[in-house]
């Protein structure tokens, strides 16, 4: 394979993934390469799937510039994308009068940052929006314009939107290195284990493994280490959910361990936050996995792990020494550009594709915009919000829509074939559970599981054996034991 582009950009998590379509604006040829199976990366389909206002960044940073208007900017985003969007907002809570004093500085800090509606509650207050919560809880603060989101949706939608306006997205690619011009010192390719793609300009959006590619250009002042968090993924409609993201005061590494109510109606609880030196270990611990019960606990007291479906570990990168978001061009390279060390990614993502257009333009790179770009993108109709009306109609225009196979998430063979054969396309068992949710109710996808393979195999035609549950090596499937 030996291709060209105007400008690849590496890795399909939250800050690659919004670049590619911000860049399908324009008369380029745009290439977006990610290594997993599927679009969304890996830091950033593992989170809470929180949209933050930045009025916890640091004042005048980098990371607050990209954030506010980018919180600002996904009303219209998603509608745009077909995303469901809720701004639920999220209560601070003070458990003793120390921590008062310090949701006073959390607001100073917001109002600098422009996060203006940000309001002190009492303790009758925050008991009165969340009945739940605490009763030794002596105070709080609302922020507003907190909001949740399906984080994968959000990206998928905006890879499927940049590839409908021309991107090329290619999956399951390693970028190995990328090579420069020793004499004039510039990008001429970028060398995967698919082949050469010739380009002028890279972007380096890897997340935690960018610190590696940036290695390969001999431009590498920081490390990347993981961050681990883990997770309850709680039932839904549970008597204590609240509806309001809860949150206690932030610690040095993370915002803390949150309660948060999630777009399809399940709670999470965490995530915790530990450093470490493997970036592929996302095992859960039970020591963990109990500190994340007992300090939301001190929260909402009723919170039981009875009512657990799941839990998982994400891994999020941390830059060392810790700076400013990295999003720049690079002197001693021309055409190597960077956006790492980015915490909150989905949050400031739209800021960060803007700055980026604007890093290209001042590089050289000509930008013409298409009159013909297409911002809308729809989502796939799912049979489960549906009224009893549009269930009746979509089966009456797709018959397979009355075929329900996921029972616990009412997810259909129709929907489960359209996102087989969409945008990146759907070719494993994960990804199917991320877009559908097929496999992320009670049962883990013990009955419709099986169901979900076959559907694969028969439209992929391969072999049910060849399915993975996600990466080469995860087959689920052995071999034919009997006809």
């Amino acid at each position: 394979m030996n291709k060209y582009a105007d400008v690849v950009i590496i890795g399909a998590g939250a800050v690659g993934s919004t670049i590619a379509r911000e860049l399908s604006k324009y008369r380029l040829k745009v290439m977006l390469i990610e290594k997993n199976e599927d679009v969304g990366g890996y830091a950033s389909k593992c989170n809470s799937g929180t949209l933050c206002d930045g009025h916890d960044a640091p004042p005048g940073s980098l990371e607050a510039q990209m954030i506010t208007p980018s919180n600002r900017n996904y009303d219209r985003i998603c509608k745009e994308l077909d995303v469901e969007m809720k701004r639920v907002g999220m209560i601070y809570v003070a458990q003793d009068a120390d921590e008062l004093k310090q949701l006073d500085g959390i607001r100073k800090q917001a109002i600098r940052n422009g996060s203006f509606n940000i309001e002190q509650l009492t303790a009758e207050k925050v008991h009165e929006l969340e009945p739940s919560v605490n009763t030794s809880i002596v105070g709080g603060l609302l922020v507003p314009n907190e909001a949740i989101v399906d984080v994968m949706e959000l990206m998928l939608a905006n890879v499927e939107n940049a590839m409908d306006n021309g991107v090329e997205v290619m999956v399951s690619t390693r970028v190995e290195r990328i090579n420069v011009d020793e004499k004039e010192h510039c990008v001429k390719s970028v060398t995967t284990d698919k082949g050469d793609i010739e380009c002028e300009y890279v972007i380096n959006a890897a997340a935690i493994y960018a610190d590696e590619i940036a290695k390969t250009v001999g431009l590498c002042d920081y490390r990347n280490y993981p961050r681990t968090g883990e997770f309850y993924v709680l039932d839904k409609k549970l008597p204590y959910a609240p509806s309001h993201i809860i949150a206690p005061l932030p610690t040095p590494l993370s915002r803390g361990k949150l309660i948060t109510p999630t777009i399809n109606g399940n709670m999470l609880i965490g995530p915790s936050a530990v450093n470490g030196w493997d970036k592929e270990d996302t095992k859960t611990d039970k020591p963990t996995l109990d500190s994340v019960l007992d300090d939301c606990r001190k929260m909402i007291p009723a919170i039981d792990p009875r009512d657990s479906v799941t839990q998982f570990t994400g891994v999020r990168p941390a830059i060392c020494p810790k700076t400013d978001w990295r999003v720049r061009a690079n002197e001693a390279c021309k055409g190597y550009i960077e956006a790492v060390g980015i915490s909150q990614g989905i949050s400031g993502s739209p800021g960060v594709a803007k700055y980026i257009v604007e890093i290209l333009d001042d590089e050289g790179l000509k930008m013409v915009p298409k009159d013909e770009w297409n911002p809308e993108r729809k989502a796939i109709k799912r049979l489960a919000r549906m009224t009893d009306e549009e269930r009746d109609a979509a089966i009456k225009a797709d018959p397979l829509y009355g075929n329900v196979i996921c029972r616990c998430e009412t997810v259909s063979e129709s929907e489960i074939i359209q996102a087989i054969h969409r945008g990146p396309g759907a070719r494993s068992v994960d990804a199917i559970k991320r877009r559908l949710r097929a496999g992320m109710g009670r049962c883990q996808g013990g009955f419709c599981g099986p169901r979900v393979i076959e559907i694969l195999a028969r439209e992929l035609g391969v072999p049910a054996e060849e399915i993975c549950k996600n990466e080469k090596g995860s087959e689920m499937l052995a071999c034919v034991n009997r006809k």
